[in-house]
């Protein structure tokens, strides 16, 4: 999960609030509560109520998955860590493939994970509407990309980390109730990178097993 840096609120009105922006610039405050059987919960909301918190309890940070949503969650000290070098790994793997240029890696937990924008055209889309329009299909595509801060992604592919350098990956299902496939593999991350992420946004992809 990706995370930015709070900012505490300079503003009288605001003082006692500590506020997270996303990446789509919407801010949020964090604030506390109780649950039903009286135990503290800690949340954010787009605008200042009653039990605005000033300060980060110890233990809790904020968390922004891929698609802006903010939430407060408790800090997992052990919890296992990708390495920047293998996040850069599947990135760069990603670039590689013209028809991935949209996609986006994210970490999360003992995982990378791949997604896909929700909404983006594919490639020979966009160059047989760019046709009938009489434009470039770079300029097109431009246009129809709009603010890519507003795009919404869906996970499609993921790389479990097993031991250092050693994954398994899986990817996403849609029959019956969908979720997660089984292990397609394992082994060092640079081999599965190489085979699997190409298939990604291809018709292949729902041919793996």
């Amino acid at each position: 999960m990706s995370r930015r840096r709070p900012n505490k609120i300079k503003s009288p009105v605001a003082a006692k609030a500590l506020n997270y922006t996303n990446r789509q610039g919407t801010t949020y405050y964090l604030h506390a509560g109780k649950t039903k059987t009286g135990k503290p919960r800690y949340f954010v909301a787009k605008t200042i109520r009653e039990g605005a918190l000033a300060e980060m309890p110890d233990g809790r940070e904020f968390s922004e998955s891929i698609n802006g949503v903010v939430s407060v969650r408790k800090v997992r000290v052990n919890a296992p860590k990708i390495p920047d070098t293998d996040l850069e790994r599947v990135r760069a793997e990603l670039a590689r493939h013209h028809h991935l240029r949209h996609h986006r890696v994210d970490s999360r937990t003992g995982e990378i994970v791949v997604y896909e924008p929700i909404g983006v055209l594919a490639s020979d889309a966009v160059a047989r509407l760019a046709s009938v329009l009489y434009m470039r299909p770079e300029d097109l595509e431009s246009r129809l990309a709009g603010d890519k801060s507003r795009t919404r992604y869906d996970p499609v592919m993921k790389l479990v980390r097993h031991e250092p350098g050693l994954y398994s990956v899986h990817r996403m299902t849609y029959r019956g109730d969908g979720g997660w496939s089984w292990p397609l593999a394992s082994g060092p991350l640079s081999k599965l990178v190489k085979k699997y992420i190409k298939h990604v946004g291809t018709e292949e992809f729902f041919e793996l097993l």
